[in-house]
């Protein structure tokens, strides 16, 4: 089988290619290998093939249809999932392709995480980008997943290189070596003909050595993995102190991890602890499932218990698509001598020097109203902070009264505290953690779309609520758009300035304060 280009009208088949890490070949070979029998590749090819069989058994949707048909009996359907993984050496290089679902076999322990990311950045031009997967880090912690028509560049996605962690991406490569198409995340996903597979796994290893990418996608990296095992270790010290005097359950999340290895099912439930037969199924990944599960078991949070309890991801149907360990769900950022980390999907990241300064100095620089506010006495909730403030002469009070707009049960709240005289948007919030600023970013960004919005609609009903609330202020400036800049916005942190943020509340500051001045309007931020 030669290793050179192949015929084009050679079938392709759609491969899933990782790249096993040096130092754990021998660990794959003993965990996979052990006791199977393997066929060995034809020559140039350095490898084999382990075929895996499987049982058939019956679907646990085939039960739930059954129930709906005279007679029951009459459905007897069985399905079998074969499989296999095929190893190729080449060179120092050991490269796992799998087929079927033989992906489940292989630890990330023994792949190298970054490899189909890094040789789809380094092959793939700006302009030809056709999906990316992100994973937010710095709000609420979720996947966002964005797909163009045809290959497009990368400025039409909506992806904020300051605040996504880039996991997949998929476009046209440089080098038609690899396929009209590939994707890479920890695998990379080709199609291309078995005729041309040593020559594409060739490719592949040059890229995945190559630092180009960095010229390419500048943007990119402003956070790096951590890799070095003594900091990992005091990474998780930390967290384990901060687990145990009860302050991390206040800023960590749960979210489904990152999906690198090309699973397509969404999870519709999930299930802590062991899988039984009649399991406690939870809609929703949440902090204080994992907490209620350590509770019933009587244990208490840490590290350990993190990755010792399961989290098994469930279809519709209740079967399990993938299981993981809850740390491998978390979401999390400490500090460390220095330095801000992040935990995401299972690897710690470190966020690099230049944009750490860069967000610190932009966030400490951002201007402060022209106006005095009460000060937080630390112990009142933001309704009770907002309703003191509005006490005083010339304040307005709006929180928690919704404008209705949009259709259906759609509503938003204005702004917290009016201020006539200079005409000031106050908005409040207690930002203990980054999803707290991103709650507090987005009543901002969506306050700025639509008081500013060409459609007068939302004044409209804006009107009702100043008619209703407050019958005597002036609402007559709702009749028409008031220009970008003429009602001031200002975000106000409780209890914290700045400087003592979390990290990724201070980037959704930032990046609200740029946009919005971008568009002409003034933003400033306080603390009280």
């Amino acid at each position: 089988m030669p290793s050179t280009g192949a015929p084009t009208d050679e079938p392709r088949l759609s491969l899933s290619v990782f790249l096993l890490r040096p130092d754990q070949v021998t660990a794959f070979e003993a965990n996979v290998l052990a006791g199977e029998e393997v066929l060995p590749l034809e020559a140039p090819l350095d490898g084999f093939f382990l075929p895996l069989a499987s049982t058939a058994l019956e679907p646990r949707w085939v039960a739930l249809v059954r129930r709906l048909l005279v007679p029951p009996a009459a459905l007897n359907l069985q399905s079998q999932a074969p499989a296999g993984l095929m190893l190729i050496r080449r060179g120092a290089r050991s490269f796992v392709i799998t087929f079927g679902h033989a992906w489940q076999r292989l630890e990330d322990q023994w792949l190298e995480r970054d490899f189909g990311r890094r040789v789809a950045l380094n092959s793939i031009a700006r302009n030809k980008v056709v999906e990316i997967r992100a994973e937010q880090v710095f709000g609420n912690w979720h996947l966002a997943n964005e797909r163009a028509p045809r290959a497009s560049s990368v400025d039409e996605f909506g992806v904020e290189f300051d605040r996504d962690l880039v996991a997949a991406v998929e476009g046209i490569p440089a080098d038609d070596l690899l396929g009209k198409t590939i994707r890479g995340a920890t695998s990379l996903r080709m199609q291309l003909p078995l005729i041309g597979l040593g020559a594409a796994l060739d490719t592949a290893s040059t890229l995945f050595e190559s630092d180009t990418y960095k010229k390419t996608w500048p943007e990119l990296d402003s956070m790096r993995p951590v890799k070095d095992p003594t900091l990992i270790v005091q990474l998780e010290a930390q967290f384990d102190a901060e687990l145990a005097a009860g302050e991390a359950q206040q800023k960590l999340a749960l979210f489904t991890p990152a999906q690198r290895r090309e699973e397509t099912a969404i999870p519709d439930s999930y299930v802590f602890g062991r899988l039984s037969k009649t399991p406690a199924i939870t809609p929703y990944l949440t902090v204080d499932g994992w907490l209620g599960f350590l509770l019933r078991h009587q244990r208490t949070p840490s590290v350990e218990e993190a990755r010792n309890t399961p989290v098994h991801l469930l279809d519709e149907v209740k079967e399990q698509i993938k299981a993981y360990s809850a740390f491998d769900c978390f979401g999390y950022e400490l500090a460390l001598n220095g330095k801000q980390y992040i935990l995401s999907s299972g690897i710690w990241y470190e966020v690099v020097d230049l944009f750490l300064k860069r967000i610190n100095h932009a966030a400490n620089n951002i201007a402060a109203p022209a106006l005095t506010l009460p000060t937080w006495n630390q112990v009142e909730s933001e309704g009770e902070y907002n309703n003191r403030c509005a006490q005083s002469s010339g304040f307005l009070h709006f929180d928690a009264k919704n404008v209705m707009f949009g259709g259906g049960q759609s509503k938003f709240e204005f702004c917290d505290v009016l201020h006539l005289r200079t005409k000031t948007l106050l908005f409040a919030k207690i930002a203990s953690k980054s999803s707290g600023m991103s709650h507090l970013v987005e009543q901002v960004r969506r306050t700025a779309e639509l008081l500013f919005s060409t459609d007068p609609a939302y004044r409209r009903e804006l009107a009702k609520v100043f008619r209703k609330y407050h019958p005597n202020a002036d609402r007559t400036w709702l009749k028409s758009r008031p220009r970008n800049g003429e009602w001031k916005l200002c975000l106000v942190s409780l209890g914290k300035p700045a400087r003592k943020l979390p990290f990724f509340a201070k980037c959704a500051l930032v990046r609200i304060h740029r946009d919005l001045s971008e568009r002409g309007h003034e933003v400033s931020f306080t603390d009280v």
